[in-house]
């Protein structure tokens, strides 16, 4: 007898879980419930499109409602709040937001896929008109109909992540004055200080007026304009990119009596199941295992998202599939620069007890033959463990062909290999494209050494 899925949540996982189980059964009976009015967008892309460069936000729609419905068989209901879980009886409770009215919903199979939402720093008035977040396709439409009907001359940007840095170029490509405030004494807060002095002083030269170790404390509007108070001084503003950080949205999974780990996100199994039996969670708002460290971890991104949703999907469907565990493999455009990193960082890895004396190597190396027209220089940091040789983590930085060396770098890494096989590895040469002696080969033969 077919089972009965009901998926809570219809972005990156939760329609990547539906997909397959439709794939995988095409007559199941299956619900996805999401909150919102949009399903499965491509929130990398909203600053983009804010920016310009995507002069249409449908492109980062990568299904509707109605597509989900007529083209794969999926019952997509937007609007929809799941606002209970009772594993006992194997029900939901709903909220439909258009109507008000509530009802349960029974299930065979659950999939808990509520993602992240941002996390707000404790500031005074930090709801005023003027003041947004990043997170969603409503976010960004609220965010570029703002700036087409305020004019917008300057925008202050709370928080040096990656989304962060990403909202500074956007509002630069728009000749819109940028002041970027962040509380620690580095931008990129992911990475090892001693490797972004370049992207640092980049990011300057395009006119971000950027001020590190630096407190937001209140922000007020006492007219048109908004200002922004902080421990060195107050900032005239026309608008607020809260952007310091995200949380898991895990409180449904939590008051259900589902386990959760210790980021606060639901610890899962391999197999994508949570601690009660028939309640699978997938996406932002689950840890997943780090292959370096072998523990559980709560990095949000969105491949771990989308592959988390597709095994979660298999599993729930009668199918024994793995998940494998992430690396945390990230990258982001920062104007000119592309800022990469996969596996731990040197504090990380000292962070550790597991791991024997660490040491990290960092050298500058071409991206293409040193004769050849149109070479930049390419950063590289390898944190490696002294006794196994075995590389723990890398990060690179550079103008170009950058992120693909880190994906050879996350191969490596996963593979368990050592600087030696790392400088031994077959890769591609030729002028116009790498150096006969890739950066790669460079800093795992320096790290070997």
């Amino acid at each position: 007898m077919l089972k009965k899925y009901v998926i809570i949540g219809g972005d990156a996982a939760g329609m990547s879980a539906a997909s397959k189980i439709r794939r995988l059964q095409p007559e199941a009976e299956m619900i996805v419930f999401e909150k919102g009015k949009y399903i499965s967008f491509a929130a990398c892309g909203i600053p983009y499109w804010i920016s310009g460069v995507i002069d249409d936000g449908s492109k980062l729609q990568v299904l509707t409602p109605e597509m989900a419905r007529e083209k794969r068989g999926i019952d997509v209901r937007i609007h929809h709040e799941v606002t209970k879980i009772d594993p006992l009886n194997k029900t939901v409770s709903v909220r439909d937001l258009k109507s008000d009215k509530s009802f349960h919903e029974s299930y065979d199979a659950l999939l808990i896929a509520t993602g992240a939402r941002a996390a707000l720093p404790p500031i005074q008035d930090i709801d005023l008109d003027g003041v947004f977040t990043l997170r969603n396709l409503a976010d960004g439409h609220l965010i570029n109909n703002y700036l087409a009907d305020k004019g917008i001359k300057h925008a202050t940007i709370i928080g040096g992540g990656y989304i962060g840095l990403e909202m500074a170029e956007t509002f630069r490509y728009r000749n819109i004055d940028v002041t970027m405030v962040e509380m620690l004494d580095q931008i990129a807060p992911t990475f090892d200080k001693d490797i972004l002095d370049k992207v640092t002083e980049h990011v300057i030269e395009q006119d971000v007026d950027l001020r590190l170790e630096t407190r937001v404390n209140a922000i007020e509007k006492p007219a048109e304009r908004l200002i922004v108070k902080t421990s060195s001084g107050d900032l005239l503003t026309d608008m607020v990119i809260i952007s310091t950080g995200v949380k898991p949205n895990s409180e449904l999974a939590r008051d259900a009596g589902i386990a959760l780990g210790k980021s606060g996100a639901i610890h899962i199994n391999s197999h994508m199941q949570t601690s009660i039996p028939n309640i699978y969670s997938a996406g932002d708002c689950a840890e997943h295992k780090h292959l370096v460290l072998d523990k559980d971890i709560w990095i949000p991104l969105a491949p771990s998202a989308n592959k988390g949703g597709r095994i979660a999907g298999e599993n729930m469907a009668g199918l024994e599939t793995q998940f494998p565990g992430i690396l945390g493999t990230a990258v982001v455009k920062v104007f000119d620069y592309t800022i990469a990193q996969t596996g731990l960082t040197e504090k990380q890895a000292n962070q550790e007890e597991k791991f024997s004396e660490i040491e990290a190597t960092i050298i500058t190396g071409g991206s293409r033959a040193h004769y050849y027209p149109g070479s930049t220089p390419i950063t590289i940091k390898l944190v490696v463990e002294k006794s196994s040789k075995r590389l723990l983590g890398a990060q690179m930085i550079g103008k170009s062909d950058v992120a693909k060396r880190v994906d050879v770098l996350a191969t490596a890494i996963t593979a368990k290999m050592t600087v030696e096989d790392i400088g031994m590895l077959d890769l591609t040469y030729a002028p116009p494209v790498a150096p006969v002696y890739d950066p790669i080969h460079v800093a795992a033969n320096v790290a070997n050494k």
